[in-house]
Order: structure tokens, then C-alpha cells, then sequence
């Protein structure tokens, strides 16, 4: 049996365009266009539905967190 928890949130999950998710996260349409060609990932899951691509937003957030530093700053 599927969590209910899980079950609500892709229920209320809203479906984002790219220019949706380029203003959601603050970057660029074209950096999620060149992660979708052959050979190139950038982890964040895109669907083809037809002939659009959409992202899950529940899926934009969790992809934003993995991005997340804490601590000082950090010298390469």
C-alpha cells in the first residue's frame, strides 16, 4: 500500500514548463535545455508529455536541496 503522505503530494504536485522552472530556481531556461540533450544529466527528473517538457515542482524543490552548503565558506 502506497504512503498516504505520498499519495497528497503527487495529487497536489503542480506541473512547471521550463520557463516556469528557470523562475522558480532563479537560473536560466538554457541550463535546463542543455541538461536534457543526449549525454548530459543534471539529476532533476523532466517528462515528455507530448511535445512539452514539464518538471514536477516537488521534484524542482527536492533537486534545489541537494544543493544545500552549510558551514563556512567554502575555498577551492
Amino acid at each position: 500500500m502506497a504512503n498516504p503522505n505520498t499519495q497528497t503530494r503527487v495529487q497536489s504536485d503542480e506541473w512547471l514548463c521550463t520557463k516556469e522552472v528557470a523562475r522558480l530556481t532563479k537560473l536560466s531556461t538554457s541550463l535546463f535545455e542543455k541538461a536534457r540533450l543526449p549525454g548530459r544529466w543534471n539529476g532533476l527528473p523532466w517528462y515528455k508529455i507530448g511535445g512539452r517538457v514539464l518538471y514536477r515542482k516537488s521534484e524542482v524543490q527536492d533537486w534545489m536541496n541537494t544543493f544545500r552548503m552549510t558551514g563556512g565558506a567554502y575555498h577551492v
